[in-house]
């Protein structure tokens, strides 16, 4: 994932429908998944691997336009980020997308290469410190892999987050190869150049899995955020972390077809 938020902005502020609700399955695979990447074991990662395979399998037309998820447990979202505040007006929403490269190629862009070069013009600054060898990883030599990034994104209208995060990443096998399953958290409230609007929590939860020679992906995105003392409009906000996470896939495809 290029940013630790997928940021909903005044001047989307218009009246849309909201995504619709994702079946129980994705509901429950997704949070019970996120739960697990930190200490879940293996056999737990490879069974959810393959129940979220076999549900995306004839699907992926309708979970391209996304839906919306049930909130991430409390306990569960801060068992993950050690916080203990109440996740006021946190909102979910979980996306699918294909992408016309091999897993290897996408998972070696995602974490080796420079990201303020694949994502060109959407960073101030980009830090991202590994606890491992990264490239180890990418290779699938090492199964797991942590990072904290620090950024300072940017985005239309001159605002500016920075941003500090976690991420877990680990290989799982699943039912074409190996996949990897990959979640963050925010760590604090975003920095936030602007003080009509607030980030408090952002989660994430990333499934990057083997189709063929091309590479599809679920991503799930939890984020509270406010403006001023007022929470984000929810069907606004579903509908922009949909855009968002969509668009990140593209940008990141559009850069590895024209390596």
């Amino acid at each position: 994932m290029r940013r630790a938020l997928l940021l909903l902005l005044p001047t989307a502020m218009l009246a849309c429908k909201s995504p619709p609700a994702a079946p129980a399955e994705l509901e429950q695979l997704t949070s019970w998944m996120y739960g697990k990447v930190g200490s879940g074991s293996d056999a737990e990662m490879e069974s959810g691997v393959a129940n979220l395979s076999a549900w995306l399998d004839g699907r992926m037309g309708e979970a391209t336009a996304g839906y919306t998820v049930d909130n991430l447990p409390m306990e569960t979202a801060h068992a993950a980020d050690g916080r203990d505040g109440p996740l006021d007006g946190l909102v979910g929403a979980s996306v699918a997308t294909r992408m016309a490269a091999p897993i290897g190629d996408v998972v070696h862009a995602m974490m080796v290469e420079d990201q303020m070069r694949i994502f060109e013009g959407e960073y101030l600054a980009f830090e991202r410190d590994f606890d491992g060898s990264v490239r180890c990883f990418a290779r699938g030599v090492c199964v797991d892999e942590g990072a904290r990034t620090q950024s300072v994104n940017r985005y239309p209208l001159g605002l500016e987050l920075g941003v500090d995060f976690r991420t877990q990443w680990r290989w799982v096998e699943g039912p074409e190869g190996p996949v990897v399953v990959y979640r963050t958290w925010l760590q604090r409230p975003a920095d936030v150049n602007k003080d009509w609007l607030g980030v408090n929590y952002q989660y994430f939860l990333g499934v990057t899995m083997p189709d063929g020679g091309q590479t599809r992906r679920l991503q799930t995105t939890w984020i509270a955020a406010s403006l001023g003392d007022t929470p984000v409009p929810e069907d606004m906000a579903l509908n922009m972390v949909i855009d968002g996470m969509s668009g990140t896939d593209e940008t990141l495809e559009a850069y590895l077809l024209a390596q």
